[in-house]
């Protein structure tokens, strides 16, 4: 908005006997309106108001100094004023929306942006602000710069990750830290939208000297600001991004639901968009909105699609589309899979083909999975029929209020999703995996028994070993700090009830955990 204010200073009606010193006043008006001193601003252009009466920068400055003294009806009665003088001035109709939707006159406020963007396109105070109340349409993006050889900065390589340097393919340990961004006091889906909090966090994950961070959704333009800023500053120190694409889930647990599945691939093609830096997103409740423009996809590690999928929406899927077992895609195939298997694969496929063909782009990807879905055998791990059998045959009550997961009822399976040659980034398996839960990672006797070898590092191996020769992400793990406890572990690495110290020092024996089982780095 600046640039064009600084030329109002210039449009003083001619006729005004007195119209350089209204200028300098005016000018010396938009200087203490720059510096955040409002009411100083006030008295400059009142007095170039006094000096001639109806100047169009002295309304503008008016109209400006009104809103921030919340006062909008006498800005837009400022901002119309200034435009009868002019209507091609952008900033008086960028003011003047600003005004009308403070006032309640939503529709009025988007014409009057709409208007700002016809007169100066690529006014992005106007963008943001119609994309603030909901609106993208007739938002124009920059054109696609595609490179001419194909662009792939990190890869999945047989039990781990590489990363390209100048020299060529170096192994890359993922040392992570999740960043659930909502301060406390507000809702999860509240993120902040200050470049300065996100700077200080990363200075901090780095400090820690992790390599990477982990986003579940796509946040506001902020982060990926002081992302790059952060990578630009600290070449030694880069912190790679694995940025998640989160959904709710299905409708009737029914993953081919026409309308959620294009909700859940437009997210993709967002996800995808501003990692590069080219999207305009309006606002929705419970997401993040802004015009990005930050393109980070050089320290782009991955994407992890999705959310730790709920048991019962598997089991449900799989007994609806039991025809659908095998999936031949341009990157990812399923020779023999559940139908669910297949499902993960495809969405995968998607967003691989929607990153190469928009930007000629590749990197590793994978979809969320947990022990829950694990696909390995449980023996402890009662299902909710048997252990209702198992009350009858011993004589106990039913538990009709029972409302666990079944934990090893379902799986799904990365090892069944083989790359093609047109896989550049290619494959890996992620996993959200915690000491504490399920019960079978302290109860199975496979787990437990042996020195020096926690019950936790025991599962961690069992996971390995069944995904052997492809990468391993523990992509969550830890225990928190709260007073409660949700649940126990059989090495006291219990969900809850540690403090702060006890806290960061299982985390350091789970960090070492996950290490000593082969996988490929953990978050």
């Amino acid at each position: 908005m600046l640039p064009h204010l600084v030329a109002l200073v210039f449009q003083v009606t001619a006729p005004c006997p007195r119209a350089s010193a209204a200028a300098g006043q005016t000018d010396a008006g938009w200087n203490a309106y720059r510096r955040g001193s409002i009411a100083d601003a006030r008295s400059h252009f009142e007095a170039a108001d006094s000096l001639c009466p109806g100047d169009h920068a002295t309304q503008v400055g008016l109209g400006f100094v009104r809103l921030r003294q919340s006062q909008p009806r006498a800005a837009a009665e400022r901002f119309l004023q200034a435009i009868r003088s002019d209507t091609g001035d952008a900033d008086a109709w960028y003011g003047l929306g600003l005004a009308r939707v403070r006032l309640g006159q939503r529709g009025a406020a988007v014409d009057a942006w709409r208007r700002t963007l016809r007169l100066a396109p690529g006014y992005g105070d106007a963008e943001v602000q119609l994309l603030a109340v909901g609106i993208d349409s007739g938002l124009v993006l920059p054109a696609v710069r595609r490179p001419d050889h194909p662009d792939v900065p990190a890869r999945a390589a047989g039990d781990g990750f590489e990363t390209r340097a100048a020299g060529g393919w170096q192994p890359f340990y993922v040392k992570g830290v999740n960043l659930g961004v909502a301060l406390p006091g507000n809702f999860p889906s509240q993120f902040p939208t200050d470049d300065s909090t996100y700077a200080r966090w990363l200075e901090l994950i780095a400090g820690a000297r992790a390599n990477a961070v982990r986003v579940y959704t796509i946040l506001p333009p902020a982060f990926y600001r002081a992302l790059k800023a952060w990578n630009t500053a600290h070449p030694d120190s880069t912190l790679w991004l694995l940025h998640g694409v989160w959904t709710e889930p299905p409708p009737r647990q029914d993953y081919d639901a026409t309308a959620w599945k294009a909700a859940f691939r437009a997210e993709m093609r967002r996800a995808v968009d501003v990692v590069h830096g080219r999207a305009l997103i309006a606002a929705r409740p419970g997401h993040a909105f802004g015009r990005y423009e930050t393109d980070v996809s050089d320290h782009v590690f991955g994407f992890i699609i999705g959310r730790e999928w709920e048991p019962f929406s598997i089991t449900a899927y799989n007994r609806w589309r039991r025809d659908r077992t095998t999936f031949s895609g341009r990157f990812l195939a399923v020779d023999r899979g559940t139908p669910a298997d297949v499902w993960m694969a495809e969405q995968c496929d998607y967003l691989l083909g929607y990153e190469w063909d928009t930007y000629h782009a590749q990197r590793p990807i994978a979809y969320t999975n947990w022990p829950t879905l694990d696909p390995l055998s449980h023996p402890t791990e009662a299902t909710l029929e048997e252990e209702q059998r198992l009350r009858r045959l011993h004589r106990f009550p039913p538990n009709p209020r029972l409302k666990e997961y079944d934990n090893d009822r379902e799986s799904l399976d990365a090892m069944l999703v083989r790359t093609t040659s047109a896989d550049l980034g290619r494959y890996f398996a992620s996993y959200h995996a915690y000491p504490y839960y399920p019960d079978f990672i302290g109860l199975d006797s496979t787990y437990g028994g042996v020195s020096g070898a926690s019950h936790y590092l025991r599962y961690l191996r069992e996971l390995k070993r069944h995904h052997a020769g492809r990468a391993l992400l523990v992509a969550e793990y830890g225990v928190p700090s709260s007073r409660g406890v949700s649940h126990l572990d059989a090495d006291r690495n219990d969900h809850g009830g540690h403090d702060e110290r006890a806290m960061a020092q299982i985390d350091a024996g789970l960090t070492q955990d996950i290490r000593d089982a082969g996988a490929a780095g953990g978050i």
